[in-house]
């Protein structure tokens, strides 16, 4: 057994992002592990880069399931939900762990964009229910479209885009009958609280290993994740509003197109360097030649 334990944790250290006996990627302090809770931007260390992934997919996969749990464990002992029979472990909370626990680095993942998109596509789910609540049985299947179409551009227009709000858009939108007993309150109840616990336990979980939020109101330039220890890369500013897509995919054709230059350089640094010596060889045997050319036959 000591020895499955000593080979574990050798392989732990030989993983990227360990340094000795310490991980790069866990809090330096107790103090260090509240102040990744303020945000990227206000990190005073360098970001450090995630770590490996089969440890992150572990991990992900067990934050997940303790947020979800949660949900289901207050959906079935909670008193007021239980005796009134309320909805509250809603659907869109699961493809939120998503984004949460599995890329709490994107801008999509943010505590802003969690909240409110939610909100905002609760909001409109209702009113366009209220909206097609008298409409005639054949049109009603257009309060969904409606609900969804409409959450998405006022997500836009503020700048919180978060593709589980689309669920809730649409779930108010349809009214199924769980949700016809919270009525205009479905987004105060459940969406608001589910919205808050999945981002309260992505706080708690996600700054053992990240840091998470990378901003909670605005989005602002950012330092890329990164290892300056081993790696010894230079820092870059990237934009992690939506706005930035275009500029990130022109980087990263641009980073490919330098990788490949690079790489067909190095290959013609070889072939030169092979010619050289294959020339090298070519005139020592010339030589070689001409000098027994230059020598009598003995014989």
């Amino acid at each position: 057994m000591n020895f499955v334990l000593r080979r574990f944790v050798q392989w732990v250290k030989s993983l990227p992002g360990t340094r000795g006996h310490r991980m790069l990627w866990l809090p330096r302090s107790a103090s260090d592990y509240m102040l990744r809770m303020r945000g990227a931007q206000h990190y005073k260390h360098d970001i450090p880069s995630p770590p490996p992934v089969l440890i992150w997919s572990i991990f992900s996969a067990v934050t997940s399931f303790i947020s979800i749990m949660t949900l289901g464990l207050i959906h079935k002992y909670g008193s007021a939900i239980h005796n009134h029979n309320l909805p509250f472990a809603i659907a869109p909370a699961g493809a939120s762990a998503v984004l949460i626990f599995a890329v709490p680095a994107s801008p999509l993942a943010q505590p802003r964009n969690v909240i409110v998109g939610h909100i905002i596509a609760a909001l409109v789910g209702t009113f366009a229910h209220a909206l097609f609540l008298h409409v005639e049985d054949s049109l009603r299947w257009l309060s969904g479209a409606l609900a969804v179409s409409v959450a998405i551009g006022l997500m836009g227009l503020t700048n919180c885009y978060h593709p589980p709000a689309g669920a809730t858009a649409f779930i108010g939108g349809y009214f199924g009958p769980d949700i016809e007993r919270v009525g205009w309150w479905y987004p105060l109840f459940p969406v608001l609280p589910v919205a808050l616990i999945m981002v309260g336990i992505g706080l708690i979980l996600n700054n053992m290993c990240r840091v998470y939020p990378v901003y909670w109101l605005t989005p602002v330039h950012v330092r890329r994740p990164h290892d300056s220890i081993e790696a010894g890369a230079k820092t870059e500013d990237v934009e992690t509003g939506p706005e930035s897509n275009a500029s990130n995919a022109e980087n990263a054709v641009n980073d490919e197109t330098g990788n490949e230059m690079e790489a067909e350089m190095a290959w013609l640094r070889a072939r030169v360097r092979e010619l050289e010596r294959e020339t090298h060889v070519l005139r020592h045997d010339h030589r070689i030649s001409q000098i027994r050319t230059a020598i009598p036959d003995i014989a």
